[in-house]
């Protein structure tokens, strides 16, 4: 997980406590200046504008990425070959019965 986060948010020399955080339902990250605005993206297309390293971290820890396309809709792509393996299969019966 640290290497997913220095990756993503970049290197740090804090040692965050992610279970402060958790433990704290008022806790609020305080934005960093020095910090580059860091995009992040969850499984069901959600997006959030981070501003610190901290919260950058917590949200990487949480299954965030900065790519949308590391979330690979398996159902969908399911869905589509089932649709067109019938297809296929019937265009190609015609085919060949034509010949």
């Amino acid at each position: 997980m640290k290497k997913r986060i220095e990756k993503i948010c970049g290197v740090s020399e804090n040692i965050p406590n992610f279970q402060e955080i958790e433990n704290s339902p008022n806790f609020v990250f305080t934005p960093d200046k020095s910090f580059e605005t860091i995009t992040l993206f969850d499984k069901e297309g959600n997006v959030v504008n981070l501003n610190s390293w901290l919260e950058c971290a917590y949200y990487v820890k949480g299954g965030w990425t900065n790519n949308i396309s590391d979330f690979f809709d398996a159902e969908k792509f399911m869905f589509f070959c089932l649709l067109l393996i019938p297809i296929f299969y019937r265009f190609i019966i015609t085919r060949i019965s034509k010949s």
